[in-house]
Parts: C-alpha cells; structure tokens; sequence
C-alpha cells in the first residue's frame, strides 16, 4: 500500500514560489542587516565569499518539495541561510578578534 504524503492536487503544490521568494528577499536584507548592526570595520571584497554557502542554502529552496520531509528540509535550508547572512558579519568580527588577540602577543 503506498500513501501519499502531500495529499492535494498538484495546483496545490506550485504555491511553493512565495516561500522561495519570499526566502530570496530575506537572504540579501539579512546579509545588509547584519553587516549595518554589526561593528566590523570596512573589510574587502573577498570576506564577500563567505556569503556563498548563506545564499546558496537561501537558493536551494527554489527546488520545489515532493513530499512534507521535503517541505520541512527546504524551510529548514532557508531559515539556516538567512541566519547566517545575519550573523556573518559578528562571527567574522569575533574571529577577527581572536587573531588579533593571538597575534597581539
């Protein structure tokens, strides 16, 4: 016996573009947020990178889930990414702060 564990028609289902987009407009406000509360002074270009993984995570749930784990998973992913696009700046700043330290003496 196989059970479905979307139940609906598959119209339903499509209703997944708001959250993807929704996700999409939260990752670079989060990662603008973060960075104006934080206070890390002017880094360059290359700290950007870091931001791969927060916006990749933010990215993947533009894959459209099949099932309710799939669902739980992609909501979990973006949740996940756009946290760290928040926090990025204050993780960088702290571990700025222990090389200094480390370094200092």
């Amino acid at each position: 016996m196989t059970t479905n564990s979307m139940p609906g028609p598959p119209c339903a289902r499509r209703q997944w573009v708001a959250v993807a987009a929704l996700f999409t407009v939260l990752g670079p406000a989060a990662a603008w947020l973060g960075r104006a509360i934080s206070y890390l002074p002017e880094v360059p270009g290359p700290y950007a990178l870091f931001y791969v993984v927060p916006f990749a995570l933010v990215a993947a749930t533009w894959i459209p889930p099949r099932t309710d784990a799939q669902r739980r998973r992609r909501l979990a992913m973006g949740s996940a990414g756009c946290l760290m696009a928040l926090f990025y700046p204050n993780v960088l700043l702290v571990f700025w702060l222990v090389l200094w330290a480390v370094a200092g003496s």
